[in-house]
């Protein structure tokens, strides 16, 4: 919570210092004159500065004593004569309900940056003890609200406030600055009674206003919606793991000729079945056991052959012949393949030039018939309202076309059956990509087959025409050496294979605990909590507008706070756009003082604090200001509301006065806000 405690405007001159010095209450506060232009809003200026919060005032550039008057920084006026204004400089003591804090601001000095502030850690009255400890922060600059040295993470942390992280037009993510919070307690005079939340400064957040209402009552939005955005980060890592370890393991399976069956493509929740029917194929269709054992039983069959050249000849030559023939016959299965691959990526050259057509085609269809429907006759001598921009041929539009035989489509049905046509382009280029892929993969097998073939055919021919008859035979060590290759490959195959079981287990548990973490979240969006406080909103603002005569509608029965923006709107549209500008002014009493009533009864996040300035805008009548002026003072008890009112008339001057004089405290401004102060003796101060 925040409380405004007391206000000190120092401001130094040659004929002394000048200024105010006035407390506030807990409740109901006056800054009252009977004349416009004797200072209210400088006064609230000056605590919108010492809070930082001066932007609200000035928007973004509104930065420093810019939003202040020239009578915090050049002259004042004292009976008619102007003093320079030498130094100057703004004490506000807050509190947040158990602490009390002084914050000191200056405005003009000639050796302290105005970003600059410093914070004692005690009343006022207290800060001329130098056991009191004090300390300096930086504020509206880049890291105040986020660095230990910046005053907004300091009051944030002070005011016990907990801002959420929201998130920016840029896709980023970036506090929800006290700026913005306070825009929707703290109504200006200049900016802040021409719409609700209107004095907001722009800082890029995204849907700012929408996210100030949902902070303000404490709705479960912010939470779901950082458990959602936690959940879809979840879920892109786990599709990106999914993916890489099919990847990995299909380019392990691939590279030992083999091929990986029954795989799961995308995440899901596998079961023991799912998992025994995931295996690894060679091109025999047998698995890595199977090929694993078949390879050791021809090891050993190796094994009991004679290793000398003349004891295996006639073998070697029927082998010979035979692997001479498989060769004969992978060559022409590659060149088959080389074939369909040339004329596949033929096909895919042709389908994307013609896709690409097709997109232009639409692009032009879709430009004449923009132009058509703006009234373009002619452009640039190309397109015609009844011209094809494509083949420039005459398009009927009539339904009864007497000539049965011309029929020509209109641009709309055009470019339909271009997109249509488009689709068919597309679904049919991606058919030929995939088996432009599984062609190339089956190429690199029997390419990879061959050259171990051929290299074995070289083997057996230098065994055939070998010269001494005990030299051993480099056919049979080579098969050894190749099989001996092949299943120590398999093994690893088998092994990298076991180990990516592994890994999909953990995946598919993590994508349960996922889907298992996404099943709590609301699925409208909004929790049933927040609905009701949404209802209790509306109900506060429309009671709030009938007390206070809103009159712009016959009913209220179309009245609704709006799930998309969570600010009224009626039968769907801006309440604005139907309302008269007295009614505006209504609007914003109603809404602003309903998002408090909705905090205390819901325990929101609300700080309790709200600054009106000059509420009785657009010429209220009396009636309706006794009306907020009683609202506001049946709900202050339980916060703090500043209020800021010309007494022109004595109508609002009987209004104050017929209040219980314990629920309210005044602050009445004779003249001038700021007056001269009495100069202090040495010895009366020591008193």
């Amino acid at each position: 919570m925040l409380r405004i405690n007391r206000l000190r405007v120092e401001i130094n001159t040659a004929n002394g210092m000048y200024g105010i010095d006035e407390s506030f209450k807990n409740g109901l506060n006056f800054v009252a004159s009977k004349e416009n232009t004797c200072g209210k809003s400088s006064i609230l200026a000056a605590i919108y500065y010492c809070l930082g919060l001066e932007q609200i005032l000035g928007g973004v550039a509104g930065i420093g004593g810019k939003v202040l008057t020239s009578a915090f920084k050049n002259a004042i006026d004292d009976n008619g004569k102007s003093w320079n204004v030498t130094e100057s400089g703004a004490y506000l003591e807050i509190s947040n309900g158990s602490e009390e804090i002084t914050i000191y601001r200056n405005i003009k000095a000639e050796n302290k940056d105005n970003r600059l502030i410093t914070v004692y850690f005690s009343e006022y009255d207290l800060i001329s003890n130098p056991k009191i400890q004090s300390e300096d922060f930086y504020v509206n600059i880049q890291h105040a609200a986020t660095s230990q040295r910046g005053f907004h993470a300091f009051l944030e942390d002070f005011l016990h406030l907990n801002l959420p992280l929201v998130r920016t037009s840029d896709g980023s993510e970036r506090k929800l600055y006290l700026q913005i919070i306070f825009s929707a307690m703290f109504i200006e005079q200049k900016h802040g009674w021409s719409d609700i939340l209107s004095g907001m400064p722009v800082f890029g957040i995204r849907e700012s206003k929408k996210r100030v209402v949902e902070y303000i009552l404490g709705l479960d939005t912010f939470k779901n919606e950082k458990e959602r955005d936690r959940l879809t980060g979840i879920k892109t890592e786990l599709e990106n793991e999914w993916e890489q370890l099919i990847k990995e393991i299909q380019r392990c399976a691939y590279s030992e000729s083999c091929d990986i069956v029954n795989i799961p493509v995308y995440p899901r929740v596998l079961s023991n079945k799912d998992f025994s029917r995931i295996a690894i194929l060679t091109v025999e269709k047998a698995t890595i056991e199977e090929k694993t054992n078949q390879l050791k039983m021809e090891y050993d069959s190796l094994r009991q052959l004679k290793p000398r050249v003349t004891d295996n000849f006639e073998a070697l030559n029927t082998e010979l012949s035979e692997t001479e023939a498989t060769i004969l016959k992978f060559e022409e299965i590659v060149r088959q393949l080389m074939q369909k691959l040339s004329g596949i990526n033929e096909a895919i050259h042709r389908l994307t030039s013609d896709l690409q057509l097709i997109c232009t085609d639409i692009r032009n269809n879709e430009d004449a018939a923009r132009l058509q429907k703006f009234g373009s006759e002619v452009s640039n001598g190309q397109i015609n309202a009844n011209i094809c921009p494509t083949c420039k041929q005459q398009i009927q539009d009539n339904l009864l076309e007497a000539n049965p035989c011309s029929g020509f489509m209109s641009i709309e049905e055009n470019i339909r059956h271009l997109k249509a046509q488009k689709s068919m382009l597309e679904f049919s280029l991606n058919s030929r990509k995939n088996t432009r892929d599984a062609l190339q993969k089956e190429r690199e097998d029997y390419e990879s087959r061959l050259l171990t073939l051929r290299r074995l055919a070289q083997t057996i021919r230098s065994d055939l025409f070998t010269t001494t008859d005990t030299e051993a035979s480099e056919a049979i060590i080579l098969k050894k050496i190749e099989i001996s290759k092949q299943i120590e490959q398999l093994s690893n195959l088998q092994d990298t294979f076991h180990s990516f079981l592994d890994n999909l287990s953990d995946l598919s548990e993590k994508w349960n605990d996922y889907l298992e973490q996404k099943s709590h979240l609301p699925k409208k969006g909004i929790s049933e909590t927040d609905m009701s406080k949404i209802a209790l909103l509306k109900s506060h603002f429309i009671d709030n507008l009938r007390r206070y005569h809103y009159s712009s509608l016959s009913s209220f029965d179309g009245i609704e706070i709006s799930e998309e923006s969570l600010l009224p709107t009626i039968d769907g549209f801006d309440m604005k756009f139907d309302s008269s500008a007295s009614d505006g002014i209504r609007t914003i009493w109603a809404f602003t003082l309903a998002l408090l009533q909705v905090s205390i009864e819901k325990d929101g996040n609300h700080p309790g604090v709200i600054i009106f300035d000059e509420p009785a805008q657009q010429s209220i009548v009396s009636e309706d200001m006794n009306s907020f002026i009683q609202s506001v003072s049946e709900v202050s008890p339980q916060s703090q509301i500043i209020m800021a009112i010309t007494l022109n008339s004595h109508e609002l001057i009987h209004i104050i006065d017929e209040l219980d004089t314990g629920m309210y405290h005044k602050l009445e401004i004779a003249d001038k806000a700021f007056k001269r102060f009495e100069k202090v003796e040495p010895e009366e101060m020591s008193d």
